[in-house]
């Protein structure tokens, strides 16, 4: 229970915890109050933790919070509240703790957020309010000059207010992915200018702006699979210098312009109505263009002269033919699937390829190449 500057209640089966009772215990760092049976915080329940520095009240039943419980934590760096039942946070509940560097108030029912509610918090660096049910994103935050981190996936959001992220220019991962926004326009993140990360899939999204990019000289990853981006600009992704990892499968999409990525590594094609892809992408590692109407490979995916390409997901393509000369083109590539193709492969097929050693076929296949003298492994799937 006790332990150096801890006090470790977890699993207590406590249902309240008493005002003042931690009174005397002005010397304790770390509190776990976690996976018990607390329905209310109530007024002075932490009175007298002026050294508290980690609050962990997860997994509880907290559905209510007096205003000044967390009144006398002035040095609490750490406030656990995931998984309870929070429908509301008064927007002066968090006054005092002007050390915060990470809340967690994920798993709630917390449906809407009053402007401002998470303000003045100077040390703040990780906010997550995954799970619950907000229905829109406002403008919640003010003075936060360290925040670099925001998740609010897994919630029910349809709007995002567009001066939102307006002075969160330090941030540099958003999470906002398993919602239910259907478009982002020019101004949506902007502000955020140094933002790295941005995961906005399984959304219903229809249409970006054509200058969306331009707020986001620094984005490395951009991952936007499962929506209904059937139409993306010529010039969407000019301005995206950095961009190393990029996610669009499910996309409905039917052609796109990629050639200004120079320093993508990382694309997911997958799942879409692409029928023609050649671009120069030069730095490119991994390739995802699974079940796309393909049809006939006799051109070179990747233009550009040593490719970096290492591993290519052809699958269900539709292909019915290919030259493997394209393929053997690729002098990294180490894992390659072919699964559910309808063309002729013989033990010939796969001679010439340099570094490949995986490759991955459909079950009709099995044995065919089993006496190929290579450093290849093959794998089959039941289609």
């Amino acid at each position: 229970m006790f332990s150096d500057n801890n006090i470790y209640l977890k699993r207590s089966c406590l249902s309240l915890i008493v005002p003042f009772v931690f009174e005397g215990f002005g010397k304790i760092q770390s509190l776990d109050l976690s996976v018990n049976n607390l329905t209310i915080l109530y007024s002075k329940s932490f009175y007298g933790m002026i050294n508290l520095k980690k609050l962990y009240l997860s997994f509880n039943q907290i559905s209510q919070i007096e205003l000044d419980v967390f009144q006398d934590l002035i040095k609490l760096d750490l406030l656990d509240l995931n998984d309870n039942l929070i429908r509301h946070l008064n927007v002066n509940l968090f006054d005092n703790l002007h050390e915060l560097e990470y809340i967690d108030l994920s798993s709630n029912q917390i449906e809407y957020l009053e402007e401002n509610t998470f303000k003045n918090f100077l040390s703040l660096e990780i906010l997550i309010l995954k799970n619950n049910k907000l229905k829109s994103l406002e403008c919640i935050f003010h003075n936060l000059s360290s925040f670099n981190f925001l998740d609010v996936s897994y919630n029910a959001i349809t709007y995002v207010h567009n001066n939102t992220f307006k002075t969160l220019n330090k941030i540099e991962k958003i999470h906002i992915f398993n919602n239910l926004i259907s478009e982002i326009n020019a101004e949506t993140f902007k502000g955020a200018e140094n933002l790295e990360i941005l995961q906005i899939y399984n959304n219903r999204l229809k249409s970006i702006h054509i200058n969306f990019s331009v707020n986001f000289p620094n984005l490395k990853e951009l991952s936007m699979t499962n929506n209904n981006l059937s139409l993306i600009d010529a010039d969407f992704f000019k301005d995206f210098v950095k961009l190393e990892i990029l996610g669009l499968g499910n996309c409905s999409i039917t052609n796109i312009n990629l050639n200004s990525l120079s320093n993508l590594k990382y694309l997911n094609l997958g799942k879409n109505q692409i029928t023609f892809f050649s671009q120069n992408l030069t730095s490119l590692e991994t390739f995802l263009m699974n079940s796309n109407p393909l049809y006939n490979l006799s051109y070179p995916l990747i233009t550009s002269q040593n490719s970096r390409l290492a591993y290519l997901d052809l699958s269900y393509c539709f292909l019915t033919f290919i030259d493997m000369n394209i393929l053997k083109a690729f002098t990294n590539l180490k894992k390659l699937k072919l699964l559910g193709f309808h063309f002729t492969l013989n033990n010939q097929s796969f001679e010439g390829f340099t570094k490949l050693r995986e490759v991955y076929l459909s079950e009709n296949y099995s044995g065919l190449f089993s006496n190929l003298s290579s450093n290849i492994s093959f794998y089959y799937s039941k289609n």
